[in-house]
């Protein structure tokens, strides 16, 4: 299905309004957590991301539908192996699900399965984690053969690997076993499939281990067989050296077990311990259940041969449980669709589903807390009088008089401001907007051992700012939060609102990515026009690099180019990229120094009398 630009909006609207759900496009990360799907930044006049994006919210509107999240909750971490391999079985009967009551769902799932095929097949050829290898199998092996999407090629892949670790009659057995998934009533079936799965598994990494371990006992027991114990055994045999009669007889002992081993009295290299195959043979039957046929006399010896391979190439036993983790990097249906965004520069929205509404702060204790302590207020509040004092005076120079303040010296009220300026001052009709971040690094401490993070010092700083300049005349201030509740920004404030009523939305934690981009995009689409009598000034208050590098200098640039001031405050700067970044910054190493460097900055770029 192709999805334009204009008729994305109304199926995200459909599939909100039918599925009770809020869908949300900001950032770089795609997730839900069943009231909310959030896809990450698009642009939406691609016609390939549009498919991709579709086709995740079908998916995840399949979870939102179908899929219980009490039972998803329960599965530990996201990351575990059992939870894995749950979200690769309950991915396939929810899709399974959506495709039976939408038929055209095929063709959109399929498009954007067989880009993670593609990611897939790359991720296979250097994946070294079990878990992975495992999870990623029975993901695609499903969507193969009961669903038919075009996962073939990391199908293969995966089972390539997989034989290399597990005898391939036991992979077929499991494999057929978790197509089940997509009959599954519910998610608790999904979740106890999995788990009976995870089982045997953790069974059969059991059994190889023990035959590895003996295979390597033999072969140390082998090896001991030197020149020095046939002597021994020798005098032994003679009588000698009676004192060591038990060394000579474990000596001697050794050496006939090592002959009999020649001899072939004992299981060689090429075999199985009868034990071992007895309970791999237990394995396989509890997977086919009471109906299941018993292993005939040549699938037994090929997987005896399978083992032997397997063991034969093992450095080390391998140890796998349902808590063990996998690889951060293994592909998924999120991670396709965020490397879409990775180089998206769009900043269209998809309409009226995106909100820009602040939770506020339940007390007002930052607004009480500022009153009460304001130190800084009063410091800008000071400069800002100052600077109104020097512009609406007059001067004490010039070559015009300003006729009303010269009559007051005639009548012996003396002042030297007795001058008009030749030239227009520059003009305190200023817009000046504050763009704090509150991604999750925000949540830092404020500096060492302080329990103040960064965050609550930004607010703080923030609040105090739109509170000095909340009545002076001829400025436009705005307080513009990124990123925000659902979205990538969020104007707190504007001049204009009463600010007891605003001073909860200051009090906001710290949450998600980096959107400079577009918060700096919202913020040059409020600023009226410039001109010699006008000024428009942002203010950027962050602590690490933004999501889109590019978009964000390109940003910029475009700033530079309509004469808007961009001024930064970095907290802790680390990387020589970011300090690249912005033309005017002050670099402070810790969140304490933010009111001290914001007052030297709005002393010497705002407020200053050149």
């Amino acid at each position: 299905m192709k999805v334009n630009k204009g008729a994305l909006p109304l199926i995200m609207g459909n599939y909100a309004s039918n599925f009770g759900i809020n869908l949300y496009m900001y950032g770089s990360s795609a997730y839900t957590d069943g009231k909310n799907i959030t896809i990450p930044r698009l642009n939406l006049d691609d016609a390939d991301e549009m498919d991709m994006a579709f086709g995740y919210v079908a998916h995840e509107c399949g979870h939102v539908r179908y899929s219980d999240f009490n039972v998803i909750h329960s599965a530990y971490d996201r990351s575990t192996a059992l939870a894995l391999l749950f979200n690769a079985l309950e991915d396939s009967r929810i899709e399974a699900l959506q495709m039976k009551n939408w038929p055209g769902l095929q063709k959109t799932f399929n498009h954007i399965i067989s880009k993670l095929d593609s990611t897939l097949c790359s991720y296979l050829k250097r994946c070294r984690n079990k878990v992975s290898l495992i999870t990623t199998f029975f993901d695609c092996s499903n969507r193969f053969h009961c669903l038919h999407q075009p996962s073939g090629n990391s199908l293969k892949a995966a089972r390539m690997k997989l034989k290399k670790i597990l005898p391939e009659a036991l992979i077929t057995a499991l494999e057929e076993k978790a197509w089940s998934s997509v009959n599954c009533r519910n998610s608790e079936e999904v979740f106890s499939l999995s788990r009976d799965i995870m089982s045997v598994l953790i069974k059969s990494f059991e059994l190889l281990n023990k035959e590895y371990e003996r295979k390597s006992e033999e072969k140390k027991f082998a090896g001991s067989d030197d020149l020095a114990d046939d002597m021994d055994a020798d005098k032994f045999l003679r009588g000698d050296r009676q004192e060591d009669s038990l060394d000579l007889m474990i000596s001697g002992l050794r050496r006939i077990s090592v002959n009999e081993l020649v001899a072939g009295s004992v299981p060689n290299d090429e075999d199985i311990s009868a034990a071992g195959m007895n309970e791999y043979e237990k394995i396989i039957s509890s997977i086919n259940g009471e109906n299941g046929r018993q292993m005939s006399g040549k699938t037994r010896l090929k997987a005896q041969k399978d083992m032997v391979k397997i063991i034969s190439k093992m450095k080390e036993p391998v140890t796998i449980n349902e808590y063990s983790r996998a690889d951060s990097r293994q592909p998924s249906l999120a991670s396709v669709i965020e490397d879409c965004s990775a180089g998206s520069k769009s900043a269209v929205d998809i309409g009226s589903l995106v909100s820009r509404n602040s939770e506020p702060a339940k007390t007002l204790s930052l607004y009480k807390k500022v009153l009460s302590d304001n130190s800084l207020r009063s410091n800008i509040s000071q400069l800002v009088k100052g600077y109104e004092d020097w512009h609406f005076g007059a001067t004490s120079s010039g070559k015009t008089l300003d006729i009303r303040r010269y009559q007051y010296t005639l009548g012996g009220k003396l002042s030297d401001n007795v001058f008009k300026k030749k030239m227009p001052k520059k003009a305190l009709n200023t817009s000046v907007h504050l763009l704090v971040d509150i991604s999750g690094s925000m949540n830092r401490p404020c500096q060492e051992g302080s329990s103040t993070t960064r965050s609550q010092v930004a607010n703080h700083l923030a609040l105090s700012m739109a509170m000095s300049l909340e009545s002076v005349r001829n400025v436009d201030n705005r307080v513009i939060y990124f990123p925000g509740n659902y979205c990538e920004y969020e104007e707190v404030y504007r001049s204009g609102q009463p600010l007891v009523e605003r001073a909860t939305y200051f009090d906001l934690a710290p949450r998600g990515c980096t959107p400079l981009a577009q918060a700096l995009m919202y913020s040059m689409s409020q600023m009226p026009s410039v001109d010699k009598y006008h000024r428009n000034i942002i203010i950027v208050i962050t602590d690490g690099e933004p999501d889109n590098f590019s978009f964000a200098r390109q940003m910029l640039e475009k700033a530079k180019e309509q004469s808007i001031e961009v001024y930064a405050l970095r907290v802790s700067p680390q990387r020589e990229k970011l300090r690249d970044l912005f033309e005017e910054s002050v670099d402070i190493q810790e969140a304490s120094e933010l009111p001290t460097a914001l007052t030297t900055l709005l002393a010497d770029k705002v407020f200053n009398y050149n």
